[in-house]
């Protein structure tokens, strides 16, 4: 079929279109849809196999096209979704160095004070250590200085009265020799004697 009866049916087309009843109120009109149909279906029949070949070629190029462009965009779209990662990879790289950094230098900075503080707590643990012993030592020291002071004492109370006792001793001896040989004065009474003390202080 020519291009003549193409623009034929397409005129025809037309005027089926243009004797539509108008629906009021509106820009619109009612047509016989089947009739559009069979005369778009001759049409579609009446053009040449080069516009049609042509069509199917113009289509795939499009479609090509769009498969290429989105194709394009899928890749723009992971190569930056690629180069946000490996940024933020970088990023958190460097955040995780800092941060190491810093806790290694609190750790650091702890440990020298836990250090300092161990060694100042030992150095106080040993004066005071010191200062006891030596506070002992002086108690023990005047303790036996009071023990050997009162052994002392009592030594010689017992050594004085061991010789009061000795002298009362002799003296009693002789007072009986007198009387057993009647050269005791008949006026002269036996003096009194006193009871011999034996208190030991302590």
């Amino acid at each position: 079929m020519s291009v003549n009866s193409i623009y034929k049916l397409l005129d025809k087309l037309e005027m089926m279109i243009l004797k539509g009843a108008p629906i009021p109120l509106t820009s619109l009109v009612t047509v016989n849809h089947e009739k559009i149909i069979d005369v778009l279906d001759k049409v579609r029949a009446s053009i040449p196999g080069e516009i049609q070949e042509a069509h199917s070629i113009l289509r795939k190029s499009e479609e090509i096209q769009i498969e290429s462009q989105r194709k394009a965009e899928m890749f723009l779209i992971e190569a930056k979704n690629e180069a946000e990662r490996i940024l933020s990879e970088s990023e958190l790289l460097k955040a995780v160095q800092s941060e190491a950094d810093r806790v290694r230098s609190e750790v650091i900075a702890e440990a020298e004070a836990i250090r300092s503080r161990a060694r100042e707590e030992a150095e106080e643990v040993k004066n005071s250590v010191l200062a006891e012993a030596v506070r002992i030592r002086e108690g023990a020291d005047n303790y036996a200085e009071r023990v050997l002071g009162n052994l002392n004492q009592n030594l010689s109370e017992m050594h004085s009265i061991v010789k009061n006792g000795q002298s009362h001793l002799e003296k009693s001896r002789a007072e009986s020799m007198e009387e057993l040989t009647g050269e005791m004065p008949e006026k002269e009474q036996p003096r009194e004697q006193k009871p011999l003390s034996y208190k030991i202080k302590k």
